[in-house]
């Protein structure tokens, strides 16, 4: 039997946002045509406006980055509560580390995630291996288990984090095969060695 996640929401990260693609445009087009709730968290929207600011990315690139996230409705979220979000961004990034991953690489990873968790999103896109990888499955559920006597809505919630490819594969009618995410989830763990 095929496992089948309703998707609630997707947020995005900046990776997926700035990949010159035209499958994330066909990703972009199935979630407005679905009329799946879109958001981005503080953290990219900052990212974005940063690598602009810095010639990092071209004014092009950071007007189509834009233009996407406008074309599907993506509305910005945050966590606000500063002190637990902070708890929770420590306990991402000590599994992160647990994994041999540096903290200064993480930091705005884990910002990104714990909001989008605290937000119910419970699909996430993205072109990073940080995200992409079994080991952020792990992550997300070290982080969950840390936030749940908080925030007993979190204690159930799924995030699941995958790429443009996996998406277009998985996807039918607001609905993830989750055989097919799991599986490609493996196969980057196998596949990756451990210092790359």
């Amino acid at each position: 039997m095929v496992k089948q996640l309703q998707i609630r929401s997707i947020s995005f990260d900046t990776s997926f946002l700035l990949k010159n693609d035209s499958f994330v445009d066909r990703v972009m087009e199935v979630l407005v045509r679905d009329h799946i709730a879109c958001f981005v968290t503080s953290t990219v929207a900052s990212e974005l406006e940063q690598l602009r600011v810095w010639g990092r990315i071209t004014e092009s690139t950071h007007k189509k980055a834009i233009k996407r996230l406008i074309h599907v409705h993506a509305t910005v979220i945050d966590f606000k509560n500063q002190l637990l979000s902070e708890a929770l961004g420590q306990a991402c990034i000590r599994s992160m580390e647990e994994y041999g991953i540096p903290r200064n690489h993480v930091i705005n990873d884990c910002n990104i995630l714990v909001s989008s968790l605290k937000n119910g999103v419970n699909l996430f896109l993205s072109e990073d291996f940080h995200f992409t990888s079994a080991i952020t499955k792990e992550v997300i559920t070290k982080v969950k288990s840390a936030a749940c006597t908080e925030y007993h809505l979190m204690c159930d919630s799924k995030l699941y984090s995958i790429d443009t490819k996996t998406f277009l594969d998985a996807y039918s009618k607001g609905t993830i095969d989750l055989d097919i995410v799991q599986s490609r989830t493996k196969r980057n763990k196998k596949n990756r060695s451990p210092n790359q």
